[in-house]
């Protein structure tokens, strides 16, 4: 799966230094809110911090896909972030977590929502993509590492 649709330089982080769940999500929300001049960035940080309540996103190897979905969002639209250093994330691994896919999605787009994420979710389980996106210096590097197939 292709993450261009998906991510866009202005919501690629690099290099973010976070000592929490919320520091994380918060970045989360502030890349994309920027993207979103319609959608405050408390709403989506608020409705990213209630799924995260449900139950931890980490999918294991230091991965996490924190989302959510939104009543006036029109497209789905997500944000990448890679951490300096690994925070804990309660995965079922037990590994801290140092990639984050933050995804949001429109309200009623549920099956939309699942499809994505497997996608997203199966491109991530690829080490080597994974040690791509670890390797990357800038957020540039780790955008073009993220949209290459």
């Amino acid at each position: 799966m292709n993450l261009k649709h998906l991510i866009s330089p202005a919501t690629t982080s690099a290099k973010v230094k976070a000592d929490s769940k919320k520091s994380v999500l918060e970045t989360i929300g502030k890349s994309i809110a920027n993207e979103l001049p319609d959608i405050e960035f408390q709403q989506i940080l608020t409705n990213l911090l209630n799924r995260e309540k449900l139950g931890s996103t980490a999918i294991g190897h230091g991965v996490a896909l924190p989302h959510c979905r939104l009543a006036n969002l029109d497209e789905p639209i997500a944000a990448i972030v890679q951490l300096v250093k690994p925070i804990e994330f309660d995965a079922n691994d037990n590994e801290a977590v140092d990639l984050f896919f933050g995804l949001l999605v429109p309200e009623d787009a549920e099956e939309q929502h699942l499809e994505i994420l497997a996608k997203v979710a199966e491109k991530f389980s690829q080490a080597e993509f994974r040690n791509k996106l670890r390797a990357a210096t800038t957020n540039e590097e780790l955008y073009t590492v993220a949209i290459s197939d």
